[in-house]
């Protein structure tokens, strides 16, 4: 099933993305230490960052313990999965928009009386056909 390519505010937030690219890159739990330092985070906010995306359905948390340690898990649900899935489509859409405009705005001829300036052709629309 291909995602719906649209912005998603709750993972836009670098740090959120951060977070979601890196579960979103294994299909297994990722222990917290790893989740931190893959993200380059502090613990306080990768757990405040958790937390807003664990209340929005998009991250699971399994807590247990290894011999007398507390520990902490993280991964994808189905329904984070989507939404990363969407959000990164759409910002390759974006991307493209850019590009496609720049190539445009490099490949315009100036207009009579331009004064050698290049004429500004506006992006196309994102997700227009």
């Amino acid at each position: 099933m291909t995602a719906r390519a649209k912005p998603d505010p709750l993972i836009h937030p670098i740090t959120r993305l951060s977070i979601c690219g890196l579960l979103a890159a294994g299909a297994d739990w990722v222990e917290f230490a790893a989740l931190r330092d893959a993200a380059g985070i502090s613990d306080s906010v990768l757990s405040k960052q958790s937390r807003v995306l664990e209340d929005a359905g998009y991250v699971q948390v399994r807590k247990g313990a290894i011999g007398r340690r507390p520990r902490t898990w993280f991964r994808l649900t189905a329904q984070g999965r989507q939404a990363v899935q969407g959000h990164l489509a759409w910002l390759a859409q974006l991307e493209e928009a850019v590009s496609a405009s720049t190539r445009d705005a490099q490949q315009a001829r100036p207009l009579p009386g331009d004064r050698g300036q290049p004429r500004r052709v506006p992006p196309p629309l994102l997700g227009s056909s």
